[in-house]
């Protein structure tokens, strides 16, 4: 039998003791696999011109739902409302590029500093 590619003798069956499926499970040993990490732009120096708007939505971020203000040494990012399901995929972009999400009431927001140390 093959698994995804597999040899039968790379996979471990179990069966789910809640509802009787049997699951596959690989595992490898001594082989380091390799870590995809997304790339997203930075803010920092080296950054080609342009507004941090801009940079937001080339990291693939709705900016239509936010306000982006930008000064000299931050870039501050507040939503116009509640996100609910979308708070976490924009929150996972923002802080590979450098942000923080500061809790405070209504007016939380999010804070990635230009200068990245």
């Amino acid at each position: 039998m093959v698994v995804w590619g597999l040899s039968k003798d790379k996979v471990s069956w179990i069966t789910c003791p809640e509802c009787g499926s049997k699951i596959g499970i690989v595992i490898t040993v001594g082989k380091a696999e390799a870590k995809v990490e997304e790339r997203l732009p930075t803010l920092g120096e080296g950054w080609p011109p342009g507004s941090a708007q801009q940079v937001l939505e080339a990291a693939g971020i709705d900016v239509s739902q936010l306000d982006v203000v930008e000064d000299e040494a931050m870039v501050t990012i507040t939503p116009k409302r509640f996100l609910g399901d979308l708070w976490g995929p924009i929150n996972d972009k923002v802080r590979a590029m450098g942000g923080v999400w500061i809790r405070d009431g209504k007016n939380s927001r999010w804070e990635i500093p230009k200068q990245q140390k």
